[in-house]
Formats: structure tokens, sequence, C-alpha cells
């Protein structure tokens, strides 16, 4: 069932190495690689490359640092490009000052939160770096949601191997 997804993915490692796992979470943590699947891909990468620690460890790494390079990319930009919420589209496009009270009233615990639930995943960067929240804050929280959110794949990933030895 899953022998097409995992010989790609053994593909893209032969070649690439966990480069491409890193550049695809990197992606995704600065929101420009939403469409990408990579929850299939870490699925797929730790089932290639085995459960064991070392290959284990080296996909939860690149998973957990490509994303929150990606969201602290995405948070320098928006804040050294000084944009306010009236300058974002759709759901961030928001009335003045919204952001800073709402963030103050939720902080940084929200971003943990936010970043693992999959669906939600980095939708608080923007907002976090419109406020005077601090970069090394802000990212120390990204990395903690993010490895919860690793972990969880981690966890299906390794169910799913022991699956495939079962069946």
């Amino acid at each position: 069932m899953y022998t097409g997804a995992i010989e790609a993915v053994v593909g893209l490692l032969a070649q690439y190495g966990l480069l491409a796992l890193l550049v695809v979470f990197t992606l995704e943590g600065a929101l420009v690689g939403k469409f990408i699947p990579s929850r299939t891909l870490f699925i797929a990468t730790v089932l290639a490359v085995g459960t064991d620690a070392v290959g284990v460890l080296s996909v939860f790494a690149a998973a957990v640092i490509g994303a929150t390079v990606g969201q602290v990319v995405l948070f320098a930009f928006v804040r050294h490009t000084e944009t306010t919420p009236e300058m974002l589209p759709g759901a961030f496009a928001v009335e003045d000052g919204r952001v800073s009270e709402w963030f103050d009233r939720w902080g940084l615990p929200a971003v943990v939160l936010s970043n693992a639930v999959p669906v939600v995943r980095g939708a608080l960067t923007v907002p976090a770096a419109m406020t005077e929240e601090n970069a090394l804050r802000f990212s120390a929280f990204s990395m903690a949601g993010t490895s919860v959110y690793a972990s969880s794949l981690l966890a299906v990933a390794v169910g799913v191997d022991v699956l495939r030895v079962l069946l």
C-alpha cells in the first residue's frame, strides 16, 4: 500500500538526502509550501530510513529545524517590512490594534498550540511578528510546538511500520 510512496522517498533521499525534507518543511514553515504533503513525506521518510534511533532522530531534526527556520524567516520578513494588519488579505486583515490585543491575551503559548495542530500550523507567525514579541522567544516557542507535531507524526510512522511488519 505504501510501497510507491516509500520508493519515491527513497529516491529523493538517495539523491538529495534529508536536505529534501528540510527544504519541504522550511517552505511549509514560511507558509509558501502549505500544499506540499509534508505529513505524508515525513511518514514515508521515516518508513524509508527505518525506525532505528539515528534514522528517526535525523528525520525529526530535519522537520523541526526546517519548519522553525521557515517560520523565523517569515517572522523576520513581516517584522522588517513593517507590515500592518491593514496590508494583509483575508483572515489576517483585522482592525488596527486587535492583533496586539489578541496576542497580549494569549501570547506565545498559543504559538505552541497552533504549531502542534496540522491545519493551523504557522498561522500565528504573522500576528506574532506584528507585536513587540522577541524573535528568539518566538523561535523557541515555535520549535516547541513543531516538536509536538513532529512527535505525533513520528508516532504514526512507527505505528504504520509496526502494522507493516505484523501484516
